[in-house]
């Protein structure tokens, strides 16, 4: 939270109001209520060793959390961080010279700052659209020392779309704008020296 600071907390560290008097405190706190998380995660690797000699070093994985939050005060504080459900999966490829990597990402749904104002129905809020983004990578190595790498995130080049709604807003005007991050493209050299 951020305050003004008053003479009882310029007291409290000893600071002198001559100086200090009229700034701003960023300081943490405590919530007013009880806040309790509850929730589940997982995580499973698997060596495809039944795939034939050419497709040795196979692996899929998969993770997933899922949460949920219960108190009105976390609900209030924690909207804007706080992902019911977000996952990844994927296959990856490892061999001596070189490595390939596939992994999928996914993001549910949030739910952020509540919309008021005169006219605006009670319940409204912004809401930050759900994800899936695939991200590429791989490595190949010219020798024991130096190698080349890549890295291709949201291929798919998934938007980031942001929607205000309640609960009578019809389907139709519940968009309210999108973000285009495109695809983020990395290549290099790695060296041991």
């Amino acid at each position: 939270t951020t305050l003004r600071a008053t003479p009882e907390f310029l007291a409290l560290y000893d600071l002198d109001p001559a100086v200090y008097d009229g700034y701003y405190v960023a300081t943490n706190y405590n919530l007013p209520g009880t806040v309790r998380t509850q929730g589940l995660e997982f995580s499973y690797r698997q060596a495809l060793t039944f795939l034939p000699h050419w497709a040795r070093g196979v692996q899929a994985f998969a993770n997933s959390t899922v949460q949920r939050i219960q108190g009105d005060a976390g609900r209030a504080s924690f909207n804007s961080t706080f992902f019911p459900l977000t996952g990844s999966f994927g296959v990856s490829l490892s061999r001596p010279g070189y490595g390939l990597k596939a992994n999928w990402n996914y993001r549910s749904r949030i739910r952020q700052a509540a919309v008021t104002g005169r006219g605006i129905e009670p319940g409204t809020f912004n809401y930050d659209g759900e994800r899936l983004y695939l991200d590429l990578s791989g490595e190949y190595f010219l020798n024991r020392r130096i190698g080349f790498f890549a890295g291709f995130r949201n291929v798919t080049n998934v938007n980031d779309n942001a929607y205000v709604y309640g609960p009578n807003t019809p389907a139709y005007a519940r968009f309210n704008q999108r973000n285009d991050y495109s695809a983020a493209w990395t290549f290099g050299v790695k060296g041991t020296f």
